[in-house]
């Protein structure tokens, strides 16, 4: 869609890479503001894994991104199609790489929305570099990305089901992606293939990434288990974001460089699941979104500036930052108490009145007198101490 050209600098002296966009959208004056966003927010991220973004500008009505150029033009395409199936050492070193970088745009609140091989450069010392962040959603934007109507944006061999059918997306459909991006590179095969696109975006929706050993044999259960959950196809299910990711990507890792050829454990700890997050609130409510977690937590939201947490069960927002705290013990309510504490004082009441007509009947059949002084009748009976609600 867009076109990129090798150019020169002339202020700083220095080689980018600059993306020039299509008249078509050039003519469009909201995309013209969303890229200028775009590429605003696009060029506050700074890491080594993702492409800089140095520029961005209007020449006679020409929209221009000036970037960082990767020397070599050498893509994770070019790399698959000339070495894949990847041995797992190597296809999860890259990813680990991969990770690193959008895990620091979600942390800034951008979410890539077109993850694939063609936008991962590797560089001349082989380190993988994310590029076109913002472009995908200024794009989008643009044109209406749903399943009932207009035009469907998106590489959809790397497509997530979300956007197939509501066109919404969040980092975990970045996570989708990469999941299947880690498939290719194990096998050298997409995971879902079609005669149109249409065909294949329905499989995303429809069908199951399969495990990658039932291409090549020797991948072990844990690898297939993390390429399931980061695939799910209920994004509930799937890492939170890149950052939870990228921690059990570390675990698989671990177990990979320490030759175990099967863990069970570790492959049941990574299968698809969905464990909620409860938000804090006014009333302590429960968030709609559900993330990824090894157990349900408190969110205790720290101003930004604060000393950011170290606790691999936090999720980075933008706005702030979040720390796992432990969630409060609630008493029971006390108005679900109410009924059970008046039927317990009733029940006591009509025991009493019962003692008091036996002993009353006693008295008459046996001829003892239990009229007090003023001819009443008394009885030995006292109402101290009754459960509260008895009137």
């Amino acid at each position: 869609m867009a076109t990129v050209y090798e150019a020169t600098d002339l202020r700083l002296d220095r080689l980018v890479a600059l993306k020039i966009m299509p008249p078509a959208l050039s003519d469009d004056e909201d995309f013209n503001q969303r890229f200028v966003r775009e590429a605003r927010a696009a060029a506050r991220l700074a890491h080594p894994n993702v492409v800089a973004v140095y520029d961005q500008g209007d020449d006679d009505g020409t929209l221009f991104l000036a970037m960082e150029y990767v020397a070599g033009r050498h893509t994770l395409r070019d790399m698959i199609r000339g070495q894949a199936p990847l041995p797992p050492t190597r296809c999860l070193a890259l990813l680990e790489d991969i990770l690193e970088g959008i895990a620091a745009a979600h942390e800034s609140g951008i979410i890539h929305r077109d993850i694939k091989p063609e936008n991962v450069l590797i560089d001349p010392r082989g380190t993988p570099k994310v590029a076109d962040f913002g472009l995908a959603r200024a794009i989008t934007s643009a044109t209406t990305a749903t399943a009932t109507g207009g035009v469907l944006m998106g590489t959809v061999s790397y497509l997530p089901p979300e956007l197939v059918t509501h066109g919404t997306a969040d980092a975990r459909s970045d996570v989708y992606a990469l999941g299947v991006l880690l498939f290719e590179m194990l096998t050298g095969t997409k995971p879902h293939t079609g005669d149109s696109p249409i065909q294949i975006a329905y499989k995303h929706v429809h069908d199951d990434v399969p495990p990658p050993s039932t291409v090549v044999a020797s991948i072990p259960d844990y690898l297939d288990a993390f390429v399931a959950r980061a695939t799910a196809r209920q994004r509930d299910m799937r890492p939170a974001n890149a950052h939870v990711m990228l921690q059990q990507l570390r675990r698989v890792r671990q177990a990979l460089d320490d030759g175990d050829r099967e863990d069970a454990e570790l492959a049941d700890d990574l299968s698809p699941a969905i464990t909620p997050l409860i938000w804090p609130g006014p009333e302590d409510t429960t968030g709609d979104e559900v993330f990824d977690h090894e157990r349900t937590l408190m969110v205790e939201v720290v101003p930004p500036g604060s000393s950011s947490p170290t606790n691999h069960d936090t999720v980075a927002l933008p706005t702030s930052e979040l720390r796992a705290v432990q969630a409060p013990q609630r008493p029971p309510d006390p108005i679900a108490r109410m009924p059970q504490r008046r039927s317990r004082g009733w029940i006591a009441l009509l025991l009493v009145l019962l003692l008091a007509a036996c002993a009353a009947a006693a008295g008459w059949y046996l001829g003892v007198d239990l009229r007090g002084p003023s001819g009443g009748v008394e009885l030995g009976v006292s109402f101290q101490g009754m459960p509260d609600g008895v009137e």
